[in-house]
């Protein structure tokens, strides 16, 4: 009896669904990726059962088993015993995969500076939109960055280039955080790595680490002018700068 309704499931799908010769779990992925990408289902809804993407595909059950792992360690779907499989939210996803594609890529770090800066400026104009209607609210940001302008004073004085690289990365992070875009911030903690590589490079070229707090400290003050135009030009001007440490001969005054 169970052999019959499986032929029958198997026969209502359409021929080119079923799975052909080649690497049957790499395949079984894209048909699994196709029906994710469908908008059939949203974070949090269950997926057909392994039985069924079986039937579906006409294909061995150890294949779609392969494949939901596959996922699941990107973060992509979540098993819950006994219930089955659920689609994950965007806030699983895995972030190695990412990390795997730059370091496997011919990605040069001014590639990853760019990605950085449309990151960054799309995040601070959010964050500014924001700043200029509720001013007030806005506070306990001020205070986290000043804390970070503070804690990179003090790793110049040590001399503690990784205090320094931390500081400056986190002040970038508080930033991106207001800009109210899990996604940005995801990314930019991926970045993490690299990131701190380049910002590295910048104080390399530098004559003076205090000036890493200055020019942060800057980055403050503009923004609490409440003045739209001046906080964005000055928060781009701080890449033109990165810019210009990282090509010598091209520093631009701010």
């Amino acid at each position: 009896m169970k052999n019959k309704t499986t032929k029958n499931t198997v026969a209502h799908y359409p021929q080119h669904e079923r799975i052909q010769q080649k690497t049957v779990v790499a395949q079984t992925m894209e048909k699994i990726r196709e029906i994710i990408t469908s908008g059939l289902y949203k974070p949090g809804d269950k997926i057909p059962t392994e039985q069924e993407l079986a039937s579906r595909f006409g294909i061995g059950r150890s294949s779609i088993r392969e494949a939901i792992k596959i996922f699941q360690h990107l973060g992509i779907l979540e098993s819950r015993v006994p219930k089955g499989t659920f689609l994950s939210g965007r806030s699983h996803i895995s972030t190695e995969a990412i990390a795997w594609s730059i370091l496997l890529g011919d990605d040069d770090m001014w590639e990853i500076l760019e990605l950085r800066q449309i990151i960054e400026e799309a995040a601070f104009l959010s964050m500014m939109t924001r700043y200029v209607r509720e001013r007030d609210t806005f506070q306990p940001m001020i205070q986290k960055l000043e804390t970070q302008v503070k804690n990179m004073k003090n790793a110049a004085l040590e001399g503690s280039m990784d205090k320094l690289v931390q500081a400056d990365y986190d002040f970038h992070a508080i930033i991106i955080k207001e800009g109210r875009s899990g996604l940005f911030l995801a990314i930019f903690k991926t970045l993490h790595a690299f990131l701190r590589e380049e910002i590295q490079k910048t104080y390399y070229a530098m004559k003076e680490l205090r000036d890493v707090s200055q020019d942060h400290k800057e980055i403050i003050d503009a923004i609490q002018t409440g003045n739209m135009e001046q906080a964005v030009t000055r928060h781009s001007a701080h890449f033109l700068r990165i810019r210009g440490l990282l090509s010598p001969g091209t520093l631009p005054k701010i």
